[in-house]
């Protein structure tokens, strides 16, 4: 692959930091030196000289002074070294990428940490994307990075949605329009594909296992990037877990996205992102002008607690929550199925915390629920944030399953009784 070809113009002029040369030498010279190099604060004025953690399970994990020092000071621009190796670790032993043995250098698999998801996803698509290009994204997503690329000013192509993900038909009708024979017409053929494979945000679906080795087999023939977001793959409900993207990814095309938030605190801004070393390297380039690193003090955190439980422990905890959320959904499932069959179209989720509801009657679900829901003390939130075009109405709601107790998910059978209400279907409710 020519990388060179996917990168944007400011992708192009990233590079590495001009401090880096020096500090990699103080860090790894065997000569004795007197250090006058690096700008850090001295350590003999931090604050923090130790802490302990108290877990669910009642074990701790407890800090050294050494530890509080690395956490207070900064950090390599891809992570705390130990953390990211033991991120490393486990993407290859979930995934098995391909590319972990690529006598390609620019094709090698390369992990760093980030903040999260979300910045993740904001620096790849700078990375890829100029202004005017086109890209690929489920026609219906995550409204914050939607949000992200209409400021970056790239031309979005909507995919159409169906139970079990993308429509192939829908993608390849789009993708016909371009042909390698025509170069110029090829060059502005879509640079990526954005896509949730597991408990899409905010529908819910999970990619099939055949669709997702036929949407690689076009990327390969169409020669764009996938962007796989996989914030809710330990929130499969089915086993075995379906294989990524990043698992079938022998080109190096595939940049995979992994975060904490839902599986072990959102507040610790704390992420992972995996793929080819000659894009990857990049992202830290830009992660090194914009927050320098990741929160240092959440990796030595983290970093303890995953290696106090092992690999095999973090898979078992995260097959816990699996079961707490799936839990959750098929008490919602219940409800909706008892009080909107026959008025209402849903599909049952495989992975993630959210149902998307079709309620046929009503055009503007925004105005219905702002007028009818919030009322009656509970809220969902209405489809058409969702799309590219939000001025839209919309005729679905998104309902989430994830934070509200167990006996609250029951109470919500009283809130969808209003949608069987006499009035509320009526469409002079929303004039």
């Amino acid at each position: 692959m020519n990388y060179d070809d996917f990168l944007s113009e400011s992708g192009k002029l990233r590079r590495k930091s001009p401090f880096a040369k020096y500090i990699m030498f103080s860090r790894e010279t065997t000569i004795p030196l007197i250090d006058l190099s690096p700008g850090l604060p001295n350590p003999d004025l931090f604050h923090l000289a130790g802490a302990k953690f108290q877990l669910r399970d009642g074990s701790t994990i407890e800090l050294s002074s050494d530890d509080m020092e690395i956490a207070q000071s900064y950090g390599k621009f891809d992570g705390v070294k130990p953390f990211r190796e033991w991120l490393e670790e486990l993407t290859i032993k979930l995934h098995r990428p391909p590319t972990r043995t690529s006598p390609d250098p620019d094709r090698a698999l390369q992990v760093m940490v980030n903040a999260g998801a979300v910045q993740g996803l904001h620096s790849a698509a700078n990375l890829l994307l100029n202004k005017g290009q086109r890209f690929l994204i489920p026609e219906r997503t995550y409204p914050t990075f939607l949000e992200a690329l209409r400021v970056m000013q790239g031309d979005p192509i909507g995919i159409k949605m169906e139970e079990d993900g993308p429509s192939i038909t829908h993608l390849e009708e789009v993708l016909s329009q371009w042909n390698p024979d025509d170069k110029e017409n090829w060059s502005k053929r879509p640079k990526f594909f954005y896509i949730v494979p597991n408990g899409h945000n905010p529908s819910g679906e999970t990619v099939s296992s055949e669709k997702r080795l036929k949407i690689y087999a076009l990327a390969q023939r169409y020669d764009f990037i996938i962007l796989e977001d996989d914030s809710y793959y330990f929130l499969q409900f089915d086993e075995p877990r379906l294989p990524s993207f990043l698992s079938m990814d022998s080109d190096g095309r595939v940049i995979r996205l992994d975060s904490f938030s839902k599986i072990i605190g959102a507040g610790f801004r704390l992420g992972w992102l995996s793929g080819p070393r000659a894009l990857v390297s990049r992202l830290f380039y830009d992660i090194q002008v914009t927050l320098q690193h990741a929160n240092v003090l959440s990796q030595v955190v983290l970093y303890h607690m995953f290696r106090q439980w092992g690999v095999d422990g973090f898979l078992k905890r995260a097959d816990k929550i699996k079961e707490f959320y799936l839990r959750r959904r098929d008490i919602l499932t219940k409800a909706v199925a008892d009080h909107l069959t026959g008025l209402a179209k849903w599909t049952v989720p495989r992975a993630g915390m959210f149902m998307w509801i079709e309620l046929p009657t009503i055009k503007d679900t925004e105005k219905f629920l702002m007028k009818a829901v919030v009322t009656r003390g509970v809220v969902f939130t209405p489809g058409n944030i969702f799309y590219i075009d939000k001025s839209v109405p919309s005729s679905y709601v998104r309902v989430s399953y994830s934070k509200a107790l167990e006996s609250d998910l029951v109470e919500v059978n009283n809130a969808l009784i209003i949608f069987r209400g006499k009035h509320c279907l009526k469409k002079e409710v929303l004039l």
